[in-house]
């Protein structure tokens, strides 16, 4: 659980450390963003002044022959050398005035009369704007040099009129000049001028290693717009273009106002930001020598973090999975380890409580009950001794005390008391274990792998099984083979029937058991140094293959692993039989070494 917990920890720092790098990138692209559209609006400023400080230039210089005048009537200036000054300054800044047929100039006296028209000025629609520019007019608000500007509509055409005033000594004016253009066309080739004369964006923008002597031009990296207050579009740059990134500057010192509207260009935008984002790059860099030579390897915080933390997730995913997986297997574990011991406890216990009331009828029930107690008690011990085994294996407690053993006694021995559980199920049990095949092994341990593989095989094999138990020397090595009539184990699972609380048969509904016999079974042998394998038997069924290493002879071993020592037990006759009631171990395996003395003798 700790783990787990550690595992989501780490996740959710990966999870807050990616939000805070989104926050932080989502920071500098907006950082970006703002500081592009600042560029823009300061080019919309920039371009609107260039253009207005060009259409100042341009009235104050074609009025300059009415301000030059004497201040004195009658005006010296005529309208056809006021139309040729104006004509000249605007030719002169690329304005084609031939192509403009709103092009007109006009004189008129200060009390209205006496109007002269020079093209435009003489149409009648013309005119009226005229004298609603002049009806406009205050003469004390303007200096004696200053011109003013009226911006109407001709037919749906933006008309300027520009008024300049002629006066006397004290300020009075004499005479009015002026003039009118298309407002539309005059825009057009104003702003394509203002645009050209001087980039509107600066060059480190472009490329941060620009350098003063080297020219560049962004006019096709801006697009610029100009709108009247109504919304009507006075000048569209070329080429035009739709960008997220904008900025716009409205001019007040023009009546009515305009909005100038500068776009920057897609690419110009995306390669901004990916500069700024490069600047902003985070890695974790990876040094490592290879071949003597000093190597480096980055990878982005962006991308590491996410992966981090889906591998994480991951992880926490399956170790969740894992712990709900252990927790399922030992409730299981308990729940049948539980019936396995109620079985022979209530065995135990019936028949306990008969002989108890003398219910027995004759001796040989007796016994036969008696026999039953003994049996069940034997499995009730088998089963406890699992559970210990696996306890320790477990808990990495498992301490062996190994023995020269005869292997073959000890299997005789285990399959004795497996006859009777074998008939009860219908079954028979064929041991071919021939004795003087000697191993160094804990024989405790080696009783139980051995309990533990019949067991096996009798809860999964089918009614009327053979099950075959084979001993031999190969060698050095001694092989010990079980095998039943059962389904067998499929190849996808022989891995897995090794891990504790894994029952292939509880999944197929065909048996039960506790799901930790064959992992005793292995890790014992492992202990031993031996190996197992599993394979399927000739017929059908489970094929387990165990190999020990042959103790050749008990010379140089102590006294205790030699395997001729055991603790004296009770006589057989009884409590009070005496020693000559029966045989202890002791002499019993002293009687045994001394047969096998005189067979190793016969043999030729």
């Amino acid at each position: 659980m700790l783990f787990t917990s550690l595992l989501l920890a780490m996740m959710g720092a990966s999870i807050l450390a990616g939000r805070q790098l989104t926050r932080s990138r989502e920071s500098h692209r907006a950082a970006t963003d703002e500081a592009l559209v600042e560029y823009a609006t300061f080019a919309a400023r920039l371009f609107g002044e260039r253009v207005f400080a060009a259409s100042n230039s341009e009235r104050t210089r074609a009025s300059a022959s009415v301000h030059a005048a004497p201040p004195r009537a009658p005006t010296t200036v005529t309208l056809a050398d006021y139309a040729i000054v104006v004509r000249d300054v605007m030719v002169g800044d690329g304005y084609d005035v031939t192509g403009d047929s709103l092009q007109g100039y006009f004189r008129v006296a200060a009390d209205r009369r006496g109007f002269e028209g020079i093209g435009a000025a003489l149409r009648p629609e013309v005119r009226l704007q005229i004298d609603s520019t002049l009806d406009d007019v205050d003469p004390g608000y303007l200096n004696r040099n200053e011109t003013t500007q009226r911006h109407r509509m001709v037919k749906g055409v933006p008309t300027t009129v520009v008024v300049a005033m002629h006066r006397d000594g004290q300020g009075r004016v004499l005479t009015y000049f002026g003039y009118t253009f298309n407002r539309l066309r005059h825009w057009q080739e104003g702003g394509g001028r203002a645009i050209a004369r001087q980039p509107l964006l600066p060059p480190s923008l472009l490329d941060p290693s620009w350098r003063y002597d080297r020219s560049y031009s962004t006019d096709s990296l801006i697009a610029i717009s100009v709108f009247q207050p109504d919304g009507t579009p006075l000048f569209r740059s070329s080429p035009d273009f739709t960008s997220e990134i904008s900025g716009a500057f409205d001019f007040r010192t023009v009546p009515g106002g305009i909005r100038v509207v500068a776009t920057l260009h897609p690419q110009l935008v995306a390669t901004v930001r990916e500069r700024l984002r490069a600047n902003q790059r985070n890695v974790i860099a990876f040094i490592y020598d290879l071949a003597g030579k000093e190597r480096r390897f980055e990878v982005p915080v962006e991308v590491l973090l996410p992966t981090l933390t889906l591998l994480l997730s991951i992880a926490a995913v399956l170790h969740l999975w894992r712990e709900r997986s252990l927790v399922r297997a030992r409730r299981d574990f308990v729940a049948s380890v539980s019936h396995e011991l109620r079985t022979p406890l209530a065995q135990i216990r019936m028949f306990t409580e008969t002989l108890q009331l003398g219910r027995e009828r004759s001796v040989e029930e007796r016994q036969q009950w008696l026999n039953i107690i003994s049996r069940e008690a034997r499995h009730l011990g088998d089963l406890v001794e699992n559970i210990l085994a696996f306890s320790h294996i477990d808990a990495d407690r498992a301490k062996l005390e190994k023995e020269r053993t005869d292997l073959g006694e000890l299997i005789e021995e285990v399959v004795e008391g497996f006859v009777p559980i074998a008939e009860r199920c219908g079954m028979r049990i064929l041991a071919d274990a021939p004795s003087r095949i000697f191993s160094m092994v804990d024989p405790r341990a080696m009783r139980q792998v051995i309990v533990n593989l019949l067991d096996n095989a009798l809860k999964y094999g089918p009614e009327g099984q053979v099950v075959a138990l084979e001993l031999e020397r190969i060698g050095n090595v001694a092989r010990i083979t079980v095998s039943d009539q059962g389904p067998g184990i499929a190849a996808a699972d022989r891995a897995r029937v090794w891990r504790p609380f894994v029952r292939l048969g509880t999944e197929a509904g065909t048996s039960g058991g506790s799901g930790i016999g064959l992992a005793v079974v292995r890790a014992l042998v492992e202990q031993h140094g031996a190996t197992i394998a599993l394979t399927d038997a000739p017929g059908g069924g489970a094929h387990f293959v165990l190999e020990f290493e042959v103790s050749e002879s008990a010379a140089g071993l102590p006294l205790r692993a030699t395997g001729e020592f055991r603790a004296p037990t009770l006589p057989l006759g009884g409590e009070g039989a005496g020693a000559q009631g029966g045989r202890s171990v002791s002499e019993a395996a002293g009687s045994r070494r001394l047969v096998d003395e005189l067979e190793a003798k016969e043999e030729p």
